[in-house]
């Protein structure tokens, strides 16, 4: 049966690019419609599509292979296994219709699984492709379900980048906010201030306190100005150096884990990874210990990595896997609570995905408290710094003209 690609809107006005498989394309437009999407570009994937381009003026389409094309690529592959294309002439097929900047990838996928490799062996020499997506992938080689892994892979990419979006979103202003008020108040206070300084000094008018005391500290800047730089130089430096260091970075973590509002971010987050992970990864198959391998190279906070490894060596001793979570590896209790129920009814699988739902809630909570809190915090510092300087500033200039500051 033909293979559709397809640009379409969701109801929430989303734009989604997948393929379907249809008789033709007007069965295709309503089989999308009865979906809740709203068609915007269908064409038949052929199997002699017409030569790729190989220029484009969009400078987006030259971008590295990210996961935004794992995740939209795998999705047609998926489609096209289930039609009956082989893996190979999936892949050529994706190869002609991907953007400029994926196809390195996909053309060294296809020469190597034209050479005899396995497409688990192929994805292993790229960076893109993270270790649980290329564990999943090994699972659907060998049981047969390629077309269903691919799908799961997609979705838990699809997951990830978009709660990394999220996050970076929600940290954005407020950066964006306090690197524009360090900018404003270094600029005023070593150009603008001493300029006001000198015309107070010349007219031989008498110091505002308010004023006096923004001097005072603009003076100390101009004169230690280099002193604070090189302070903050070496403690970046530092910072990055012990945290580079696994023993220190074990540490670091572990303290980030304890960080009011944050630590709770950063724990809720694990938890959602090891309740995703772990339940796609045992429900397509793998074996418990080989899953805890996969978990601890996904965790970026090297501490909950720890326990991970501390559970697996557990584990393969004969152990329990909620046991060894149960003391301090940072996982919310509700999340273990329930997996020991899992594991005993054996259903640990079905447990942790449901578990997955519940905690991904509580993050997106999570993340808009947090943001809620940084927006007025950021709001009264940079207005309460920047509204210092201008009081100084305008006192000032009502002195220098003859007024008398009150």
């Amino acid at each position: 049966m033909p293979v559709f690609t397809y640009t379409a809107r969701d109801r929430s006005g989303l734009q989604r690019d997948d393929a379907i498989e249809s008789a033709n394309r007007e069965t295709a437009i309503l089989a999308l419609r009865a979906q809740g999407l709203l068609p915007l570009k269908i064409q038949e994937l052929n199997k002699n599509p017409a030569p790729k381009i190989k220029f484009s003026l969009n400078p987006w389409a030259y971008r590295a292979f990210n996961a935004s094309d794992i995740e939209h690529e795998f999705h047609q592959i998926a489609v096209m296994l289930r039609s009956g294309i082989s893996l190979l002439d999936a892949i050529n097929l994706t190869l002609k219709h991907c953007r400029i900047g994926a196809r390195p990838t996909w053309e060294r996928l296809g020469k190597r699984i034209q050479q005899g490799s396995s497409f688990t062996e192929a994805m292993a020499e790229h960076k893109a492709f993270s270790e649980f997506t290329i564990q999943l992938i090994r699972v659907g080689e060998q049981t047969g379900n390629l077309n269903t892994v691919l799908d799961e892979a997609a979705r838990e990419v699809k997951s990830s980048r978009k709660l990394k979006k999220q996050i970076f979103t929600a940290l954005r202003y407020p950066a964006f906010t306090l690197l524009m008020a360090i900018g404003i108040v270094i600029f005023m206070l070593t150009s603008l201030v001493p300029e006001i300084k000198k015309l107070l000094l010349i007219m031989g008018k008498p110091m505002p306190p308010i004023t006096q005391a923004l001097i005072d500290v603009s003076d100390w800047v101009l004169a230690h100005g280099l002193t604070i730089l090189v302070f903050f130089v070496t403690a970046t430096v530092i910072f990055i150096v012990f945290y580079s260091w696994p023993p220190s970075r074990l540490v670091i973590d572990r303290l980030a884990l304890k960080i009011p509002v944050i630590g709770y971010v950063l724990r809720l987050s694990g938890t959602v990874l090891f309740a995703r992970a772990m339940g796609l990864l045992l429900r397509s198959g793998v074996v418990m210990v080989d899953a805890l391998a996969t978990m601890e190279k996904l965790h970026v906070n090297t501490y909950m990595a720890s326990r991970i490894a501390y559970t697996r060596s557990r584990v393969l001793q004969g152990g329990s896997l909620v046991e060894p979570l149960e003391t301090e590896s940072g996982y919310l209790p509700l999340l273990l609570q329930m997996a020991r129920v899992g594991e005993n009814s054996g259903t640990l699988d079905e447990i942790l995905l449901e578990m997955t739902d519940y905690h991904d809630e509580l993050l997106q909570r999570a993340i808009a408290t947090l943001t809620g809190m940084i927006a007025p915090v950021m709001t009264i510092f940079v207005g309460g710094v920047i509204g210092f300087v201008y009081a100084a500033f305008l006192v000032a200039m009502f002195s220098a003209a003859g007024g008398s500051p009150s």
